[in-house]
């Protein structure tokens, strides 16, 4: 689930949404963080650079709330913000 959750926020920072990008991995952190794992080590360097560019393109007080609000995120919720569904579910950020 994770590393599709990356692969999202990758293609988020590459069509232009910064914002998507920093919640979309903040909530795959935040699901890592809570099931005890960590990124594959193969994957990790890649990651970190995702979110230091969307960091760089959403300014470092914005991304920090957002990636913050994406760490909160439900497995449900962190598909949802993938998929730009926010209908449903919209975090408080």
């Amino acid at each position: 689930m994770t590393l599709c959750l990356a692969a999202f926020a990758q293609w988020a920072l590459m069509t232009g949404d910064p914002e998507r990008a920093v919640l979309v991995a903040g909530a795959a952190e935040g699901l890592r963080q809570r099931a005890g794992l960590r990124s594959w080590p193969i994957l990790r360097q890649g990651e970190a650079e995702l979110v230091t560019q969307a960091r760089q393109a959403l300014g470092a007080g914005r991304s920090d709330q957002v990636f913050a609000a994406g760490a909160r995120l439900t497995q449900r919720e962190a598909v949802a913000a993938a998929r730009n569904q926010h209908a449903s579910t919209s975090p408080t950020v």
